[in-house]
């Protein structure tokens, strides 16, 4: 099974599909998947689906969201760990984790190896982090910390290849960075 957050959430493989198409269980998958594989306190969770409007029952809706997430994806996937929850999750099923590995080897290879990692880190994109779930209370820090993580390995591989001598292919690049970025 894929996770897909670099854009609007996407699953790959899901075993019921349909169960995933309410916005609080795919909040909560979310939520749940940022931290994955670190358990999530409830109180956390409670305020990252529902923020300063938790209702009185939130702490019910909590678990049967789990629930729905548990009989879409298996009870493997979401499990419970004290203080609240966790997303399982095996290397590269998420993209986010193999965004950040893929950037961590760029740091540490030659020149060619750095852009060409950059370049493939970068190529996970699909739009803006979180898209489909941008009004939840939990997603404007993320959204933001994902779109900083994005734009410095965009700065990091545009120098790498101005390094590699690659100025013609860079321009258009550039330019519609500066109209998108004109600070």
């Amino acid at each position: 099974m894929r996770f897909r957050l670099l854009g609007p959430l996407e699953i790959e493989d899901v075993a019921d599909e349909a169960l995933l198409r309410r916005a609080k269980p795919r909040a909560l998958l979310a939520l749940l998947l940022l931290s994955a594989n670190r358990p999530v306190s409830t109180d956390r969770l409670v305020a990252g689906l529902w923020g300063e409007d938790e209702p009185a029952t939130a702490l019910g809706a909590l678990q049967n969201y789990v629930s729905q997430l548990r009989k879409a994806l298996g009870r493997d996937v979401v499990v419970t760990r004290a203080p609240g929850y966790m997303a399982v999750v095996a290397p590269d099923e998420l993209d986010v984790d193999r965004f950040e590995r893929l950037v961590a080897e760029a740091a540490d290879s030659d020149l060619a190896g750095r852009a060409a990692r950059l370049r493939e880190a970068l190529s996970l994109w699909r739009g803006p982090p979180l898209a489909d779930l941008a009004d939840e209370p939990f997603a404007a820090a993320e959204i933001r910390r994902l779109d900083e993580l994005r734009l410095a390995a965009l700065e990091d591989r545009i120098a790498a290849d101005l390094e590699l001598g690659r100025h013609g292919e860079l321009i258009a690049e550039l330019e519609a960075l500066v109209q998108e970025h004109p600070l």
